[in-house]
């Protein structure tokens, strides 16, 4: 399991106004671990010069899990939407990569967004693991990582919508204390955790 230490003087809330620079350090301080195969992975929050690294870990998705991801058929130019995800609102997104590097050369191989109202009394979690990654562990120290970024940013609840066939979100997030509802006639599962100080210590691990 992955593990990092926890920075206690970054672990209190900050004032959602003019934190990124506050939330960049929170990300990376405290966002690395060791996956399941032994890959060191980096967590950080998105740049601008990311699409082209974005738009190469979307063409490694399959279309089930893009699908999976946007809920709808993702149709248009993979390059639009990493463009897209490379310039968020810094006032109500927060997106966050994951980085690996192999043989000497960086690659992201995931991306997790928490989207917030102005208010910040609740965020939207998803998370999109590239299909090379996926059951190593990424989804769970994503959202480990983005639990405590939620609670340095102020957020009251995350939430999450997600379909009901997605066995791996649904794992990782009744282990961390998610509450979920399944709607038989929308074909969703929904979840929310209320953020407490204990998240602002969580690890960060593969698990």
């Amino acid at each position: 399991m992955g593990h990092v230490d926890s920075d206690s003087s970054l672990s209190a809330s900050v004032k959602p106004r003019g934190v990124l620079g506050a939330l960049r350090i929170v990300c990376e301080r405290n966002g690395h671990c060791r996956l399941q195969d032994g890959t060191q992975v980096c967590f950080r929050l998105i740049e601008p010069e990311d699409v082209a690294a974005c738009a190469a870990m979307l063409v490694a998705c399959t279309p089930k899990s893009l699908y999976s991801r946007y809920e709808r058929v993702v149709s248009e130019p993979l390059d639009e939407l990493a463009g897209r995800l490379c310039c968020p609102d810094l006032q109500t997104e927060l997106t966050v990569v994951a980085e690996v590097s192999v043989n000497g050369t960086s690659s992201l191989i995931g991306v997790a967004q928490l989207l917030t109202d102005p208010s910040h009394e609740a965020a939207e979690y998803a998370v999109l693991v590239s299909d090379p990654w996926q059951s190593k562990g990424l989804g769970s120290a994503f959202t480990d990582c983005c639990l405590r970024l939620a609670h340095a940013w102020g957020v009251g609840r995350v939430v999450a919508e997600f379909l009901p066939g997605n066995m791996r979100i649904i794992r990782i997030l009744e282990k961390r204390a998610f509450d979920l509802y399944r709607d038989m006639q929308e074909h969703a599962v929904s979840g929310q955790k209320r953020i407490a100080d204990e998240d602002a210590d969580r690890p960060v691990g593969a698990a």
